[in-house]
């Protein structure tokens, strides 16, 4: 028996060594890529936003797929499908259309998938088949929308946290003297390492109005780009405020306070969830543990009494 724990316990110690070291190396990479990423925006001085399907940026792999649009020509030109790419970070005016060449690529080859499984590893008849491919097409068609939704849900959190923050420093820029148009710039530029999505809608509101865009429609466009209803509520007080000629910084003190309360008062929800969600892992995998583990010697003591009487 020895014999076999003995080089076990000493696979594990090197394996365990081994992540480690692996782990260590990952976190200085990763310090080094950080602090080589600030220096680069210093040295440059301007913001470096994630880049959401730009051209020149676009992997070659990718370019082919909106050839594909013309089979989905709904897709390709919707207006819906635009604002919904753009909350999720894709602005370029070929979105769509790589958009619609995924869904068909990914049709077709979960679908062939589905047929080469089918006909090799099974043997269902030609109705099962057929309702297996049938699914198999739905699921490859609804994927690229599933992946988008979970794109979106991603990046409105990452805003819904930092705008909170964001506020209090535009507010802070704004009663130092600066306008709402530096101001958002500044914000933009301190928002880059914690929230790049919020730098990026931020110098996309800055970039608007840099190009003859009203204040009032820039603003609406990044409520219509994110989606988010504290977003909303922002932009419908920074037009008020605009409209009206009261103080911006006095109303988005206000507003950052109010959505501070509900920042806590959704963390407050989460928290009361909690309990609700830990009742299907403790039904299904600790209590049943326990009951052996409390229970089982009482039964063999029970089957031995048993046994013994007969």
């Amino acid at each position: 028996m020895l014999f076999y724990i003995v080089p076990a316990l000493g696979g594990m110690v090197v394996l365990t060594v081994a992540l480690g070291i692996y782990r260590l190396g990952m976190k200085d990479s990763r310090v080094t890529h950080r602090l080589r990423k600030i220096g680069g925006r210093s040295r440059s001085g301007t913001e470096d936003p994630e880049v959401a399907m730009s051209g020149e940026d676009l992997p070659f792999w990718i370019r082919p797929l909106k050839y594909l649009s013309w089979i989905l020509p709904g897709n390709a030109n919707s207006e819906v499908l635009r604002w919904e790419l753009a909350s999720a970070g894709y602005r370029h005016e070929d979105a769509r259309r790589v958009f619609a060449g995924l869904r068909i690529v990914l049709t077709v080859a979960v679908t062939y998938a589905a047929i080469f499984v089918t006909a090799e590893f099974t043997r269902l008849g030609r109705t099962e088949a057929l309702l297996v491919c049938g699914v198999a097409a739905f699921v490859g068609f609804m994927a690229p929308y599933m992946l988008l939704r979970l794109r979106q849900k991603k990046r409105q959190e990452e805003i819904t946290f930092a705008l909170p923050d964001a506020l209090d420093l535009l507010v802070i820029c704004i009663e130092a003297g600066q306008g709402l148009n530096a101001a958002l710039q500044s914000v933009s530029r301190e928002s880059s390492m914690h929230s790049p999505a919020m730098c990026q809608e931020l110098r996309l509101v800055n970039l608007e109005m840099s190009a003859g865009v009203s204040r009032r429609q820039a603003l609406r466009n990044l409520a219509l780009r994110t989606g988010i209803d504290d977003v909303r509520a922002l932009v419908a007080v920074l037009v008020q405020s605009d409209k009206f000629g009261t103080s911006v910084g006095q109303a988005l003190r206000t507003h950052s306070a109010s959505l501070r309360i509900r920042r806590r008062q959704r963390a407050e929800e989460a928290a009361r969830k909690t309990p609700v969600k830990m009742v299907f892992p403790l039904v299904f995998c600790i209590f049943p543990a326990l009951l052996v583990v409390i229970l089982a010697p009482g039964f063999l003591d029970l089957i031995r009494a048993l046994s013994g009487n007969e």
